[in-house]
């Protein structure tokens, strides 16, 4: 019984720290995903790109949208659309996707369907890059490549882990300021 009574004061006393010391390990590092996609058989130097933020890296049967903008938006139209990136179960690695692309070449007022053929695989998930293919069209009327990177976000882009690290401070007070009170 006394040991008892013994380990629970010395948990009730070391509550606060524990709790603020767990809340801090559950922060996150941001992570950057990007796509490229190189139009260049359309006009050289095109690109059409985009990138995300995200929490985590992207695993196995996750997705995620992204806004996409062309390197050139006079030459086409829309001028910005949006993608889904997916991460697929691959042979022999997982396989990075992107969902179907349409858009209007306004140099010859033509619709083209970019699909992937030959998904970007790696052979890590976290830091990737990687390229893949894709055709536009269905003949393909040409095709293309495109890389895929994740990288860590530099330290200026804010982490949304935050709000965990406030949910653990304010117990962590609540009970600290419990415990002083009941000393006193």
């Amino acid at each position: 019984m006394i040991l008892t009574s013994g380990c629970l004061s010395c948990v009730k006393r070391f509550l606060p720290a524990i709790l603020l010391a767990a809340s801090g390990g559950l922060l996150h590092a941001s992570t950057i995903q990007t796509i490229s996609i190189d139009l260049s058989p359309l006009h050289a130097g095109s690109v059409l790109s985009g990138s995300v933020i995200l929490q985590n890296p992207l695993m196995l049967g996750d997705s995620t949208p992204i806004l996409l903008s062309f390197s050139d938006p006079a030459d086409y139209s829309p001028a910005s659309l949006t993608t889904t990136l997916s991460v697929t179960n691959g042979v022999p690695n997982d396989q990075f996707r992107f969902s179907t692309i349409t858009f209007t070449n306004l140099a010859n007022n033509k619709i083209y369907n970019l699909e992937v053929r030959g998904a970007a695989s790696c052979a890590v998930d976290f830091p990737c890059q990687a390229t893949g293919g894709y055709q536009a069209n269905d003949p393909a009327a040409f095709t293309g490549s495109y890389t895929i990177a994740t990288a860590a976000a530099p330290t200026a882009v804010p982490e949304p882990g935050y709000a965990l690290l406030v949910s653990g401070l304010l117990p962590a007070f609540a009970f600290g300021r419990r415990r002083g009170n009941a000393i006193n």
